[in-house]
């Protein structure tokens, strides 16, 4: 091949310095490489998995989240039910304590005017009586004086003020 102008020792090696070459690019550069490209390949897939339990972590919580707002807003309906049919019951309480009270007053204002009515027709009594006796005392009187009983007359209203 010396005919070509190729040297043989030159090629064999410029052959053994090209696979010198190779295997030492593969062994301090292209093993580092790939091992650092699957290292970054594997945290990327871990950070995905990861990423992927905080989203459903995420979506789990929120779901909870809503079930306690939906349970809450439950037993805060609940709570206000409770509350007005404590109001009602309070109010109708309250209602019959003050019609129970409102008849206890005009029980009390019956008898009274009763009372009153009473004494009244009392005193209405005594006047009348008072006032018969002063009109049949006059009449008496007068009609005495027109007979000429004066000294009964005199008698008479001497022992009407003695009883009064």
């Amino acid at each position: 091949m010396d005919k070509l102008g190729i040297n043989w020792g030159l090629l064999i090696a410029q052959i053994f310095n090209v696979a010198f070459l190779v295997w030492l690019l593969g062994q301090f550069l292209f093993k580092p490489v790939l091992n650092m490209l699957s290292e970054r390949t594997r945290r990327v897939q871990e950070s995905l998995k990861e990423a992927e339990q905080v989203k459903q972590q995420l979506a789990n919580a929120q779901r909870d989240y809503q079930a306690e707002l939906t349970k809450a807003r439950k037993e805060g309906a609940a709570l206000v039910v409770q509350a007005q049919e404590r109001a009602k019951a309070q109010e109708a309480e309250i209602l019959a304590q003050a019609r129970r009270e409102a008849e206890r007053l005009r029980e009390e204002a019956r008898g009274q005017a009763i009372q009153e009515r009473d004494q009244l027709l009392r005193e209405a009594k005594g006047q009348i009586a008072e006032l018969v006796t002063l009109t049949a005392s006059r009449v008496l009187v007068a009609e005495l004086q027109a007979k000429g009983h004066d000294k009964l007359i005199a008698d008479s209203l001497a022992a009407l003020g003695r009883r009064n």
